[in-house]
This record gives structure tokens, sequence and C-alpha cells, in this order.
């Protein structure tokens, strides 16, 4: 096998890498994206309500504009 099984952890240990890194850059874009409607309901007069649900990966935003 030799070089073979090193050439194949490299490629794991990238993919890895790549998704870690994908997983933050979708998080902060939707932190912004969750300020930005807070935002705009509190320019509207209203109370933003936003829940967060899940861990890392498998976060989820639910939001509410009380009027």
């Amino acid at each position: 096998m030799g070089n073979n099984g090193k050439v194949w952890v490299m490629i794991g240990v990238i993919m890895v890498i790549v998704g870690i890194g994908f997983q933050i850059f979708f998080s902060i874009v939707s932190e912004k994206q969750i300020d930005q409607l807070i935002k705009e309901c509190e320019n509207d007069g209203g109370e933003a309500v936003v829940e967060k649900n899940g861990f890392i990966i498998t976060t989820s935003y639910e939001f509410k504009c009380n009027k």
C-alpha cells in the first residue's frame, strides 16, 4: 500500500478542514442576516424574538417580529 494510504488520509484531512471552513463561513453569514432582520424589525417598531437551536453544525434560528 505504501504512499497510497497516506494520500487518502491527506485527502480526508483536507476535506475535514474545508468542511469546517464552510461551516464557520455559513455561521458568520447567518449571524449577519439575523442581525439585519433584528434591525429591520426594530426600525419598524417591533420587537424581535430570536431562538437559536442546535449545536455548531446543526445550528438553526427561529425569528419572529412582534409588532
